[in-house]
């Protein structure tokens, strides 16, 4: 679409031109009764062609949210685009005006209208519901965008205050024990970070701010009973910086001399505490985190620098490369990250010979143990085209890993697994996980219903499309009321 030089224009990326209602969709299999709430699923979907066709990376363009509603057995379907402020700006002058934010381009931006943002929010990284209305968002943004949980109509933006220049989290985590769900906002201008809670209304409960001595790119944070974690790779980024988007420039950049670096801000007193490492790697999501007496426990998915002098375009190869030259960087990974509060000593190990990236836990538990995880990967033998080819079950306990690939030719590629606890469920692997897969045979895609005990076995049901729904980010399951 629009160019056969970006692979993040094409199959399996290609943006969504039409939005559609389905009310009753195809169902192989049988739709659990249990279940009556919707699947909301987002990502960035280009409306208009990119002002550089060839460099346009897969975190840029425009938000589109998928939901997947599912009462009675049965299931529909519907999709739009966020209406953002940028959209708006662009709908109005038939075109693309604004270049992206990831992504490095030749084309200069032009004059915007007056009142026009600076940059363009794709507001399509996560959905999530604040006190039982549904989110949507980009984590440039100092709000979310609220959206009718059942057309998905954009209704405007929700906020915690007055954070001008403050750009909030598109990951935001629910500590169940404590009725609270955590986020934070970072200024990369002012170099703040802000931590807050808030009870599961919305309203905001505490705040802890500290200083950063540099820009990180902060995707996602995890938590435990007494810290907010986070772990800062080497990539940067100055997303309002006048020289860099609107020149054509990216915002994010590399920094080769940097190692990576971990911060932990105490959840009562906003005390922070910084560990170095002599290891380079970014980390792109946690699946959970935990204290072990003086011990802080993480595990999460993470991509290696293998040059950690490297001083080219970081945005051409992360999280997939855009050419196809020797990646700086390798596929991302299961870690498990263990920091020593006595003696300030931080290692990690690789888990499992696969590739692991979209960790989700079951989510009740976090911030304690967990024994599972799930996430989208590669395993051998791996997909011809840059995404995943199978979900992955990882066993802490014993070690083990069972695989569903869903197709024995390896080349189905699945989206997020979201792990829905069974109603009155003890065990914490007793739920089902939902996740949309790409079929490119039929070049569309179906949400599966898997059996979480039995992951690698037949799906419980799989919810036919005749269109595609764009390899895209995060969401969620949002149960009806």
């Amino acid at each position: 679409m629009w160019t056969t030089q970006n692979p993040f224009l094409q199959g399996p990326y290609e943006p969504l031109l039409n939005e559609y209602v389905i009310a009753d969709l195809h169902v192989e299999g049988e739709i659990p009764r249990e279940l009556n709430g919707a699947l909301y699923r987002t990502g960035s979907n280009q409306h208009f062609r990119p002002l550089d066709v060839d460099h346009f990376h897969w975190f840029d363009g425009d938000g589109m949210v998928h939901a997947f509603r599912l009462k009675d057995g049965r299931a529909s379907y519907c999709n739009r685009l966020v209406e953002t402020d940028g959209l708006k700006v662009e709908r109005a002058a038939g075109r693309a005006l604004y270049n992206g934010i990831s992504g490095h381009s030749s084309v200069p931006q032009q004059a915007l209208p007056e009142g026009a943002p600076p940059i363009k929010s794709v507001a399509g990284i996560n959905v999530i519901s604040v006190g039982g209305r549904v989110m949507t968002m980009h984590e440039v943004d100092n709000f979310y965008w609220e959206l009718d949980a059942h057309n998905l109509r954009t209704l405007g933006k929700f906020d915690f205050g007055d954070q001008p220049g403050a750009m909030l989290t598109a990951h935001p985590h629910t500590d169940y024990r404590a009725g609270e769900m955590l986020f934070y906002t970072h200024d990369n201008e002012a170099q703040t970070l802000e931590c807050f809670a808030t009870d599961m209304q919305g309203q905001v409960l505490s705040r802890q701010r500290i200083a950063l001595p540099f820009k990180p790119w902060i995707h996602d944070f995890i938590f435990t009973e007494n810290f907010y974690v986070f772990i800062f790779g080497p990539i940067r980024t100055r997303p309002f910086a006048p020289d860099l988007i609107p020149m054509g420039r990216s915002a994010l950049s590399f920094d080769h001399e940097a190692t990576t670096r971990v911060l932990l801000v105490n959840r009562q007193t906003g005390q922070g505490r910084w560990f170095g490492t002599d290891a380079s790697f970014t980390l792109g999501h946690y699946l959970n985190a935990h204290e072990a007496a003086d011990k802080i426990i993480i595990d999460a998915s993470v991509t290696r620098t293998l040059r950690p002098g490297f001083t080219g375009h970081v945005e051409d190869f992360y999280p997939f490369p855009l050419i196809n030259e020797p990646s700086p960087f390798s596929n991302p990974e299961l870690h498990r990250i263990t920091i020593d509060l006595s003696t300030g000593q931080v290692t990690d190990s690789r888990i499992g010979d696969f590739n692991a990236e979209f960790v989700r836990p079951n989510e009740t538990i976090m911030g304690t143990p967990q024994r599972y995880g799930y996430m989208a990967g590669i395993h051998a033998p791996g997909p011809q085209t840059r995404g995943f080819n199978c979900l992955i079950k990882h066993d802490y306990l014993t070690g083990n890993s069972s695989f569903q690939h869903l197709s024995s030719g390896y080349d189905m590629i699945p989206g997020e697994p979201i792990f829905v606890p069974k109603p009155g469920a003890i065990a914490e692997d007793d739920g089902w996980i939902m996740a949309v897969w790409w079929d490119p045979v039929r070049n569309a895609s179906e949400m599966v219903i898997h059996e979480a005990r039995d992951l690698d076995g037949e799906p419980v049901a799989r919810i036919k499309l005749d269109h595609h729904v764009p390899l895209g980010f995060h969401g969620n399951w949002i149960a009806d009321v």
